[in-house]
């Protein structure tokens, strides 16, 4: 009897299990499988970059200025060899500038005078000054829109603004009436 545990008393096996086959008969295996995989990804980032590419439009770029007043040639769209004589550049009539549309703003600011009291007693503080403005520059209402934390330093900042001059608001190119808020700061340090 064989002991199967004994490997000096196993059967003899055959070394190769398919009888019908000869190792002669049976090419070498070659790492072929990894390379195609490399050869489909190469062919995918060509296909990728030229879709890339290709598909690109030249919308990005920015054509150069023209000066105003000077007309620009069309590039003619047919297939003509020779190019068009240049047009005449001098305009028939000058285009109007574009409207200007902006806030009033202050032209003349007199510093407010510091009241004695809130000196004294080292008050400091903003108050915020709603100004009605004429069409010519003018104030025509002036109010506190946000009081400073004193009533002192308020009245010195409405007095000092009506004494003032505004470049009035432009709509559409004419100067109209409008409102500004303008700060105005007391500052012991730069007294």
């Amino acid at each position: 009897m064989s002991d199967p545990t004994n490997p000096e008393r196993r059967p003899p096996r055959d070394p190769d299990p398919r009888p019908d086959v000869r190792s002669d008969d049976v090419p070498p295996r070659r790492g072929g499988g990894a390379s195609m995989v490399l050869w489909i990804l190469l062919l995918l980032a060509i296909i990728a970059t030229a879709w890339y590419f290709l598909g690109r439009d030249d919308a990005g770029t920015v054509p150069e200025p023209t000066p105003i007043g000077e007309t620009v040639p069309e590039p003619s769209q047919s297939p003509v060899s020779t190019a068009p004589a240049p047009r005449d550049t001098t305009p028939e009539r000058a285009r109007p500038a574009a409207p200007i549309d902006r806030d009033a703003r202050p032209l003349t600011q007199t510093p407010p005078e510091y009241p004695a009291t809130a000196l004294r007693s080292g008050i400091e503080g903003t108050v915020l000054v709603l100004v009605e403005v004429g069409a010519d520059g003018v104030p025509t209402d002036v109010s506190v829109a946000r009081r400073s934390s004193s009533r002192d330093l308020d009245r010195a900042a409405l007095q000092a603004v009506r004494g003032w001059r505004f470049e009035p608001a432009m709509r559409d190119g004419k100067a109209v009436e409008s409102s500004v808020q303008v700060p105005v700061d007391f500052r012991l340090e730069t007294r």
